[in-house]
């Protein structure tokens, strides 16, 4: 039994693992295209291939239930078509001997995804805005960009001609028009931008400064050998970020800060966390679908299209349905049972057709011991 249950166990792992994988591949190549532009601006590779890592716990979330739905599905309907279930039946195992398989893959599959929902996902997401925020917001990534007028504030404008490997910089021009009578306008020949523990300073060498007074149109110029532009004032400074439903963790789920924001929308933050303990289910929900299925009614030389088709569509409209109702579980108290009844129910109807509309696997679904014929029906 034990062999049989290996052979079926590997038989489902392959093509689920191949949908996972397909899937997850095709989304995080689309996910990972937000960051394509800051790669050609400089961001390093490796931060780049950090950040679309982080991506994968969020996506994989959804690509582990379309695989282990589509998988088993795939498997036991070749299992099927190649007479090889009836071989077992004939030889006294059960449908639910069979299923077991299926049933505590789905099982691990769930662990799994309480895993990913409950702490990959949440760190993934987060750190993902952290670093986001810290590349859009910090003035370096902005000025060190060349060869582009670069707007660091309102009427203040940084252009820089080429940026050496060494990290200088070369044919400086920053414009600053924020006092509309006299713009001023700083030109080097090299530099750098540094920062320091008082804040990001801009040093030039080898240049000039140029003022004009708009009320006489008067040129004030003035040469330099080095000047330390204070650039802090042009920085922009993140603002305290509430922390999104889906960034928390579970515990920040349960037990959030106190603020007046969370007493306005601390429904979303229960919608979130039911929306964490449910989707898990769907992943023994949609494998007793497919069971149902493949396993429900008569034998028949001529395959099981129809049936696999419709578990395949239910499947999927079910997978829609629950993602609705996440949506709107924060509108109403009224849907958060419905989220706990939808997979639960659709599990006990569609164990009931996988059996043959009989209840009698309950007690025997978990035994060493399967039952003996009579199967299939």
């Amino acid at each position: 039994m034990k062999n049989i249950n290996r052979y079926i166990m590997t038989q489902l792992a392959v093509p689920m693992l191949f949908i996972t994988f397909s899937l997850t591949g095709v989304i995080w190549l689309s996910q990972s295209l937000k960051f394509v532009e800051k790669l050609i601006n400089g961001l390093p590779v490796s931060t780049f291939l950090y950040l679309s890592i982080l991506l994968l716990p969020g996506i994989l979330k959804y690509t582990l239930l379309l695989g282990i739905f589509f998988g088993t599905l795939f498997a036991f309907n070749k299992l099927y078509s190649d007479s090889e279930l009836i071989v077992m039946w004939s030889a006294g195992l059960s449908k639910w001997a069979l299923a077991r398989p299926a049933i505590y893959l789905a099982l691990l599959t769930a662990l799994a995804l309480y895993f990913l929902g409950f702490l990959l996902t949440p760190y993934g997401v987060r750190t993902v805005d952290e670093l986001r925020v810290q590349w859009q917001d910090s003035l370096a990534a902005v000025v060190l960009r060349e060869g582009v007028f670069n707007s660091l504030a309102g009427g203040v404008t940084v252009y820089i001609r080429e940026k050496s490997s060494s990290g200088e910089l070369l044919g400086i021009l920053v414009h600053d028009e924020r006092v509309r009578d006299k713009p001023v306008t700083y030109m080097a020949e090299r530099g750098a931008f540094i920062k320091t523990a008082d804040g990001p300073r801009f040093v030039m060498n080898t240049g000039n400064l140029q003022e004009v007074a708009k009320d006489d149109a008067k040129l004030s110029l003035l040469y330099f050998d080095q000047y330390i532009l204070d650039i802090n004032q042009f920085e922009k400074q993140s603002s305290a970020v509430w922390l999104k439903p889906e960034h928390r963790y579970l515990m920040e789920l349960i037990n959030p800060e106190k603020s007046e924001r969370i007493d306005r929308e601390g429904w979303k933050l229960k919608a979130e966390l039911h929306q964490r303990l449910v989707l898990p289910l769907y992943a023994i929900c949609l494998v007793f679908i497919a069971l149902a299925g493949v396993l429900s009614g008569e034998f028949s030389r001529r395959g099981r299209v129809k049936r696999i088709a419709a578990a395949a569509i239910i499947g999927v409209a079910l997978l829609i349905a629950a993602m609705a109702l996440f949506r709107v579980s924060g509108n109403s108290p009224l849907i958060t049972p419905a989220l706990y009844f939808m997979p639960i129910i659709s599990t006990v109807v569609a164990a009931y057709l996988a059996a043959g509309g009989s209840f009698k696997f309950l007690g025997s679904l978990f035994n060493r011991h399967p039952m003996l014929p009579g199967e299939p029906k």
